[in-house]
């Protein structure tokens, strides 16, 4: 798939077929942030693949959008380490193109994602540290859910000609 193809066709699916996906395929998928782009160099992304039922469930019920992660095999958790950052305020910018970088790698793969939202969410963001015993310089900053859609995903038709202005 190209580049354009990828990034047209990219969705957030959360219907999904009960298929187990390969370990080395998601490990394979979330490699991929390490090829975004990162202000001054400070790469501090951290990814967490969570595996076990009992820790998606757990976040399913964390924040009230979650609940497709009850049924997802794989979920992805977002971090980045405090020690490495260099420059605070484009943290945000590094965490976004790393995810952005995961999810087009893993629509490649036919592997179909739902980046869900938690930074700068404290409380969410506490509970997730808590559950998972993260070191004090974790920062959990998104959840990605990971698995193969149910159904063929039709191409967007999006209007652009009010968002796009040449000045």
């Amino acid at each position: 798939m190209d580049t354009l193809t990828a990034i047209k066709t990219r969705r957030s699916i959360r219907n999904y077929r009960d298929e187990i996906l390969d370990i080395n395929l998601i490990s394979e998928i979330v490699s991929y942030w390490l090829y975004a782009p990162s202000a001054h160099n400070q790469q501090a992304w951290k990814y967490y693949i969570i595996s076990k039922k009992a820790d998606r469930e757990f976040l399913a019920e964390t924040m009230e959008y979650w609940k497709m992660l009850l049924n997802a095999w794989w979920c992805i958790l977002a971090c980045y380490d405090k020690d490495r950052v260099r420059s605070f305020e484009f943290v945000q910018q590094d965490m976004w193109a790393s995810i952005q970088s995961i999810l087009l790698a893993a629509h490649e793969k036919w592997v179909w994602t739902v980046w869900l939202w938690l930074y700068p969410h404290d409380e969410p963001m506490s509970k997730i540290s808590q559950h998972f015993d993260l070191p004090d310089s974790i920062t959990p900053f998104a959840i990605i859910s990971m698995w193969v859609p149910e159904w063929e995903i039709p191409e967007k038709n999006l209007k652009s000609e009010w968002k796009i202005v040449i000045i």
